[in-house]
């Protein structure tokens, strides 16, 4: 029933710093300019490949008071995203021309870094090359060097084989033959599970990643979804319509928020292909509060 990851949600301090490096540093499209739906006081961000396609997308709520994250008992943790084979010295170079420190690992063909908010994330070379269709065209990184989309999302918990569980069981990952480690059928995007080795509560803060998102095909699918969550007595905290999407959050049982939307409507709801980012997205249900929420967001 999962098709594959949607979209990875983190925090960030400053909507200007973070636009910057996402688009200007590592190259991705301004999907969607938007805002928190609870809370419209806040920027949402979306990033990803031209189309802003599903398995491509980071997203940011800005929160320019939030503190330091501390990554401790329970957490997501690295994001790797994949880039073509052979292009790791130039990633590195480019990297370094913007003073970000890296990490490389020959053997896994990886490079870690951080972004501003000290979000943890890597590239990895894969066999891949992005489509022409996905290629984004506003950046001066050639599109046989582009990101083509997430890799692997890292998840660090106490109880491991609680949140695998969940993942067979509930979403119907199938395993990898890697101890701890699942990936979804269509576009092979890995989630990998380890140990924490911590007991006291991680606190969240800028570069902490508040939810990891799956997606499905239809609301048919999330509405089984659903049902099925109920069966399990799992923690639900929303099943709601976000517009471009219909979306479940529910809890695995180390406490990490997951949500399950659906592929469709999308992006192009509101905005063509071509025009995806340039204004201030909000979804039909807050369009009579747009002067409202525009006077509370700064320029940036």
């Amino acid at each position: 029933m999962i098709k594959n990851v949607h979209h990875i949600s983190a925090f960030t301090k400053s909507a200007k710093d973070n636009h910057f490096f996402y688009t200007t540093i590592l190259g991705l499209r301004f999907v969607k300019n938007s805002v928190n739906q609870e809370n419209t006081a806040i920027r949402h961000l979306f990033y990803g490949d031209y189309q802003g396609n599903p398995g491509t997308l980071l997203t940011f709520f800005e929160l320019k008071t939030v503190g330091s994250a501390y990554n401790e008992n329970n957490y997501f943790s690295t994001v790797t995203l994949k880039i073509p084979k052979g292009t790791l010295p130039y990633w590195k170079a480019r990297l370094a021309y913007f003073s970000i420190q890296t990490t490389l690992d020959k053997e896994q063909h990886r490079l870690s870094f951080k972004d501003s908010d000290q979000f943890d994330l890597a590239l990895i070379e894969v066999d891949d090359v992005i489509l022409a269709a996905n290629a984004t065209k506003h950046s001066d990184i050639p599109a046989a060097n582009q990101i083509i989309g997430i890799f692997d999302i890292l998840l660090k918990v106490e109880r491991p084989d609680e949140t695998v569980s969940f993942l067979t069981e509930f979403l119907d990952l199938p395993l990898t033959s890697r101890t701890y480690q699942v990936q979804d059928t269509q576009q092979g995007v890995f989630t990998t599970i380890d140990f924490s080795r911590k007991t006291p509560l991680s606190r969240m803060g800028r570069g902490s990643i508040d939810h990891i998102a799956y997606t499905v095909a239809s609301t048919d699918d999330l509405e089984r979804l659903y049902q099925k969550a109920l069966q399990l007595q799992l923690p639900i905290d929303q099943y709601i319509e976000r517009g471009y999407f219909k979306s479940l959050y529910v809890r695995e049982p180390n406490g990490l928020q997951i949500e399950i939307a659906t592929a469709t409507p999308g992006f192009t709801l509101d905005e063509s292909i071509e025009e995806l980012g340039n204004t201030l997205a909000i979804p039909d249900f807050l369009e009579n509060k747009r002067a409202a929420i525009e006077a509370q967001l700064e320029d940036f």
